[in-house]
């Protein structure tokens, strides 16, 4: 992953620098695009759908370990663009001031695979020096793993659906007569094939 600040992006306004991470997935935009919609729901504890209508969601969060300000609630919309982009911004908080960004999608490899670029400002409502810096730092944090999330999810998806697809073959064959799979030498296989 490369991590870097940047550029603000065109979506957000001028006098805020984004903080915005990278990561290439293995897996087609649409399928990535995907699994930044289903991430809304895989961590309950932390944030839940309250709406999601026409390609805008309205989500809270509930940020636990803020720096400075502790625990912040807020309410955010993300706005999509199926397969290219989401676009997320604060609609409320008690807390912060902006919390806004964008997940852009760039097709890789013939659209086998995809880059992921996160850009994310955040800033409290708090009046405190190097507020904007130590936001930074903890956006980037933020961005960082919101993207190894994506990557986990999305992959292992991919691997488990191919697993199980492997497993129907599998079975299938352990139902033909006089034939008998022999897994150890399918595991060989299988381990040659990843370390090459």
């Amino acid at each position: 992953m490369n991590y870097w600040l940047a550029q603000p992006a065109p979506a957000l306004a001028k006098d805020r620098k984004p903080v915005e991470a990278s990561v290439i997935i293995k897996a087609p935009p649409e399928e990535v695009f995907e699994h930044i919609r289903l991430s809304r729901s895989q961590e309950p504890g932390r944030r839940k759908v309250v709406s999601h209508n026409n390609g805008v969601a309205v989500i809270e969060e509930q940020f636990e370990d803020l720096p400075i300000i502790g625990k912040a609630h807020c309410t955010y919309k993300e706005v999509e663009t199926p397969g290219k982009k989401v676009e997320y911004s604060l609609m409320s908080s008690d807390k912060l001031r902006f919390f806004e960004g964008v997940w852009d999608l760039s097709p890789l490899d013939g659209g086998q695979k995809t880059l992921v670029k996160l850009s994310s400002y955040t800033e409290a409502k708090l009046n405190v020096p190097f507020a904007r810096e130590i936001a930074g730092n903890s956006a980037l944090k933020d961005v960082r793993r919101r993207l190894a999330n994506l990557k986990h999810w999305t992959e292992d998806a991919g691997c488990e659906s191919e697993h199980s697809a492997e497993h129907k073959i599998e079975h299938k064959a352990e139902h033909k007569p006089d034939h008998k799979p022999d897994h150890k030498s399918d595991h060989k296989t299988e381990n040659k094939v990843e370390e090459e």
